[in-house]
């Protein structure tokens, strides 16, 4: 069984590698969907969107909750899929699909004193964004025999390339994480605060805050890392994957 399962695990993982890049490009591809009909919502409809948007551009854990330490490094795939909540608004705005790919690509480095810094860029399926941001974590607690470890994440976020909406995020986390012999499971809450602008509209600049709850686990292979993860943000869920390579 636990044969089958690593099986099972590294095709899916092979398939994240062919496809992520793909998602990467699409937002480029001339008949990508942009969301360049934003000035036809009402100032409701676009508090609604920037909800979504707030879901689409947050950064994820996907990591296992312990720092990398001095020499550590991480660099992945990751990949996440969200379910719109206002479907009809983000296609009158413009965009495609309600199931929203999120490729990314992410790195890590480890620093001294228990503190790791973080890169990100990626794209948004349906939407013509592509999006940039960092993170900084550091470790409250080590994680000894029994007891599990704690980290405290700060992230920002932001949409490039786009003239129709603006969307920054900031936010902060708490992640739980018991290392185990391959797996290393997490949980975390945490906030993200999202401002969203329409630029050349009349519709006034939007202010959210959102709690999220995450689940999820990060393992060790023979051919690199595999994490999966399910996060609710707000009444949005997402899951996502990520395979990589850390050392």
């Amino acid at each position: 069984m636990t044969k089958s399962f690593f099986r099972a695990v590294k095709k899916i993982c092979i398939r994240l590698l062919v496809i992520a890049p793909a998602f990467l490009l699409a937002p480029f591809t001339a008949a990508a969907a942009e969301l360049n009909s934003v000035r036809q919502l009402s100032q409701s409809g676009f508090e609604s969107l920037s909800k979504d948007l707030a879901a689409v551009t947050a950064l994820r854990a996907l990591s296992p909750g312990v720092t990398l330490g001095l020499l550590g490094f991480d660099v992945g795939l990751e990949v996440g899929v969200t379910r719109i909540d206002h479907g009809v608004i983000w296609r009158r705005a413009g965009g495609g699909s309600v199931d929203v790919v999120t490729p990314r690509l992410t790195i890590h480095k480890g620093l001294a004193a228990g503190f790791d810094i973080g890169a990100t860029v990626g794209s948004v399926s349906g939407s013509g964004l592509q999006t940039l941001g960092g993170m900084l974590r550091y470790q409250l607690v080590t994680p000894g025999l029994v007891m599990p470890g704690a980290t405290i994440r700060l992230s920002g976020n932001r949409e490039i390339g786009s003239s129709s909406v603006t969307v920054r995020s900031l936010g902060a986390d708490l992640v739980v994480a018991k290392p185990l012999v391959l797996i290393t499971p997490y949980v975390g809450i945490g906030t993200i605060r999202t401002e969203t602008s329409a630029p050349g509209t009349i519709l006034s600049s939007v202010s959210t805050s959102q709690a999220r709850a995450f689940v999820g686990f990060d393992s060790r292979l023979a051919f690199g890392t595999f994490s999966a993860e399910v996060e609710k943000l707000g009444s949005t869920t997402t899951i996502s994957s990520k395979i990589g390579f850390r050392f």
